[in-house]
């Protein structure tokens, strides 16, 4: 029997171990730097996407034309690159980083 994401669980605890959220902003730099855009200082806050919102990828990438944000990669209107932050992305689908999303 398949649960859905709404249906799991809150998790309110950050990972043992979970990726540095440094290192995460540093490589959400490193890309925006090579496609033009300025830095982010900080991660932008979101909600969660059954809550109208996307992940906070979405949201540092929307300014360079980056429509969807999933696992691997980015991708907007005839384009995609990878990403390397799978496990970030992973962790905060997992409810594991509850500072970064926004209130309502």
């Amino acid at each position: 029997m398949a649960a859905s994401v709404q249906d799991a669980p809150d998790v309110t605890a950050p990972p043992a171990s979970p990726l540095p959220l440094d290192d995460v902003l540093r490589r959400v730099n490193g890309i925006r730097i090579e496609r033009g855009v300025d830095p982010l200082y900080e991660l932008p806050s979101a909600c969660t996407a059954w809550d109208g919102g996307g992940c906070v990828l979405e949201r540092a990438f929307e300014d360079l034309g980056v429509l969807i944000v999933d696992y691997r990669g980015a991708h907007g209107r005839g384009f995609s690159f990878e990403h390397g932050l799978g496990d970030f992305v992973r962790d905060f689908d997992g409810g594991r980083f509850p500072s970064l999303l926004a209130a309502k």
